[in-house]
């Protein structure tokens, strides 16, 4: 009898934890399945037909032209899991994009929370950083829901403190402090770009390219070697690094490369150059920079904003970022989504090459990898 009650006992002592167990095995086994594209890229999923709107003639495009999709808000997430569930960030790199030159991508943002994460499921790479210094203006919802995404994401991070970015000393502000929290990390190139830029190539293209500069800092095309930024004089308004900064300040930030090694350098520069109000909702810059835009919108700043009618050009355009705003068209920004995912995962020709470009080969990878 006492040998029946000792095996009685045994049994349950060791069923208890074997339950335990496959409690969480099964837990786990659900949780693998549920979320396993969170570990998988996926490729945009879109109610548009992306390469019809190569064709300016066909029916599809004609009618999108009159019916175009804006942004619509998604609910104010909780946790993170929501997150990773909606947006695709991964957690690995695709086999064709080997490489360690790490990119430190930063840009000021207030408003249109689902846009700044469209954009960064367009960039992402666990192996680079992002941050996202917030301005002052910016409602408490949209506080909210990028502070949650910093904490969410280790590589993307939003500093506490807000910003008055306003002025050019106040955004030149925002960068600093995006610039110092990671300065002991060894990334390589920083790229600067405004609000509503939209990338036209994969992070692989902006690495290469960043690589050739080594340690000259570009601003808006414009080259400046460690010599030109040592001996620069905030005071000397004539200089081409004088003109070249204003004009990339005035118009948003967009864009510029600056190498680790001098950025300290270029920003000690620029904070001590006269500070001046930048264009804002309020006050918009009546001057505009480009003349031939199709659209006929532009941002506060003078820039097109592009749409639709000008994703037919975007593969023979060797620009990095152009400007595109959600709550005009937001269907463009997710095909242009679909152009940068299979030059990421597809195509590493067109990493090398901008004039090569997908749609209209033989087949439709977008929906080949989908499936």
């Amino acid at each position: 009898m006492a040998n029946h009650d000792i095996c009685t006992k045994t049994m349950w002592a060791l069923s208890v934890p074997l339950a335990v167990l496959l409690v969480l095995f099964i837990a786990l086994t659900a949780y693998a399945t549920y979320s396993f594209h969170i570990f998988v890229p996926l490729a945009p999923d879109n109610d548009i037909d992306c390469a019809e709107m190569f064709n300016k003639s066909s029916e599809n495009y004609l009618s999108y032209i009159e019916n175009r999709t804006v942004l619509v808000p998604t609910r104010n997430d909780k946790n993170c899991f929501q997150i990773r569930r909606r947006r695709y960030l991964p957690s690995d790199m695709p086999k064709s994009m080997a490489g360690n030159h790490n990119m430190f991508f930063i840009r000021v943002v207030k408003k249109d929370y689902d846009f700044v994460e469209e954009v960064l499921t367009m960039m992402h790479s666990p192996i680079h950083f992002f941050c996202f210094p917030i301005d002052i203006s910016a409602d408490s919802i949209f506080k909210e829901r990028m502070f949650r995404l910093g904490d969410c994401m280790v590589n993307v991070l939003v500093p506490r403190e807000l910003f008055n970015t306003s002025t050019a000393h106040g955004t030149l502000s925002a960068h600093r402090r995006c610039l110092k929290e990671i300065d002991e990390f060894d990334w390589k190139h920083a790229v600067i770009t405004a609000e509503h830029d939209i990338p036209l190539h994969s992070t692989k293209f902006l690495s290469r390219r960043s690589r050739r500069l080594r340690d000259m800092v570009e601003i808006n095309g414009v080259h400046f070697k460690e010599e030109t930024l040592l001996s620069a004089d905030p005071n000397d308004t004539s200089s081409q690094l004088y003109q070249v900064s204003r004009n990339w300040i005035q118009h948003l930030c967009s864009m510029a490369t600056i190498s680790h090694s001098q950025h300290k350098t270029l920003y000690n520069y620029l904070m001590k150059t006269p500070d001046f109000n930048l264009p804002n909702d309020e006050h918009r810059e009546v001057h505009v920079l480009e003349k031939g835009c199709d659209t006929n919108q532009y941002d506060v700043d003078g820039s097109c904003l592009y749409a639709m009618q000008d994703f037919p050009a975007i593969r023979n355009t060797t620009r990095l970022f152009i400007r595109a705003d959600p709550n005009y068209d937001f269907g463009f920004i997710q095909c242009v989504h679909e152009v940068v995912f299979e030059r990421t995962y597809f195509d590493p020709i067109s990493n090398k090459n901008a004039m090569n470009y997908l749609y209209g080969s033989h087949k439709n990878l977008i929906n080949d990898y989908r499936n």
